[in-house]
């Protein structure tokens, strides 16, 4: 496969001002690292860690006379990382949360021919290595939204990349859904991260068989199609549009816009306590370690001694001696520290004559 000579001029992160987080808990900065399983809005506690993991929609257009497949790509929690060796010109760099693969289909071979754009449209910047974001609660019983359209969720923007000197952003709507854990139905992608999904026996053949009615189609009327998802009846994750817009300064953005249905973002799952974590901290390990050394310094110490010397009792340990007389050392350490005290109180700190 032939590769395109430069497929991204640049991948460097912006440098965008810290956005506060919306509502009466905005005292933490949108700088800070966005941790999934633990995510306070409002009050409001979200427990996004069973969304992590790349998770992926796919759109596609033709510009006559030209057939393009763009594969959209998103990690909440972590950045994304792709299944085996891919040349660095074909992926977005190490760090990206958000990732834009735009590739050129061929339609007498039925696959894709190359590869167009590689756009990282979030991605971790900074020595802390994270994404600044933003969240805002969508609450169902908000008085300020329009009872046609009410939403119960969260809204998450996310920012840090930056392509052909425009800045880039992705704006994530969570919609609640009892129903739907957010993984349901996504369209297989020929872009493979880690870790890989599960694998969609005929995707490929029906992705084919609709591309080729779409080109008859599109070859009788002689006009381009716009882009739109592929997309199976039921999917948790929706495409809204990758659009060009301005920043609050006027600047040139492009914003990806996702809609994603999941029972996390219900207001029954909020504030639902985190399972805590099962692991031992570093001063459990701390004491689990020295209580080892102790004990293995003693029980070879009294292998030692029995099998040197024939030792018995308390001759078996290692300097028994002075175990032995450390109950009387401690005995005679308080009572001089009692002394010492009852002396100070009573003459001042003198001695009597």
């Amino acid at each position: 496969m032939k590769r395109p000579s430069s497929l991204w001029p640049s991948f460097e992160a912006t440098t965008l001002t810290s956005l506060l987080l919306l509502g009466p808990v905005s005292a933490a900065s949108g700088a800070a690292a966005l941790i999934c399983d633990n995510l306070v809005v409002d009050g409001h506690k979200y427990n996004l860690q069973p969304l992590s993991g790349p998770h992926t929609v796919i759109t596609y257009e033709y510009t006559r006379p030209t057939y393009h497949n763009t594969t959209y790509t998103i990690d909440l929690c972590a950045p994304l990382v792709r299944k085996g060796e891919v040349p660095a010109e074909e992926r977005c760099p190490d760090g990206t949360r958000v990732c834009a693969i735009k590739h050129r289909w061929d339609p007498k071979a039925g696959k894709v021919a190359d590869i167009d754009q590689v756009i990282p449209i979030v991605i971790e910047h900074g020595s802390d290595k994270q994404v600044t974001w933003e969240a805002q609660r969508l609450a169902a019983d908000d008085p300020a939204q329009n009872k046609d359209a009410k939403k119960e969720g969260l809204k998450l923007t996310l920012r840090g990349g930056t392509y052909q000197q425009r800045a880039q952003r992705t704006v994530v709507e969570l919609r609640c859904n009892p129903d739907l854990t957010g993984a349901e139905n996504e369209w297989e992608s020929v872009d493979e991260y880690v870790p890989p999904g599960k694998d969609k026996e005929g995707d490929g053949k029906k992705e084919s068989q609709r591309r080729r009615r779409r080109e008859e189609k599109d070859g009788d009327k002689d006009q381009s199609t716009p882009e739109t998802q592929l997309k199976k009846d039921g999917a948790a994750l929706v495409w809204e549009g990758y659009k060009r817009e301005k920043d609050g300064d006027g600047g040139d953005m492009d914003t990806l816009y996702l809609t994603w249905y999941t029972k996390q973002a219900c207001d029954a799952a909020v504030d639902q306590p985190v399972e805590e974590s099962k692991h031992w901290g570093f001063f459990t390990w701390l004491v689990i370690l020295v209580f080892l050394a102790i004990a293995s310094y003693l029980i070879f110490g009294s292998w030692l001694n029995y099998n040197r010397y024939g030792a018995r009792g308390w001759d078996l340990l290692p300097h028994g001696d002075t175990l032995r007389d450390i109950p009387y050392l401690m005995k005679d350490l308080i009572r001089r520290v009692l002394n010492t005290l009852q002396s100070t109180g009573s003459r001042g700190g003198y001695s009597a004559v």
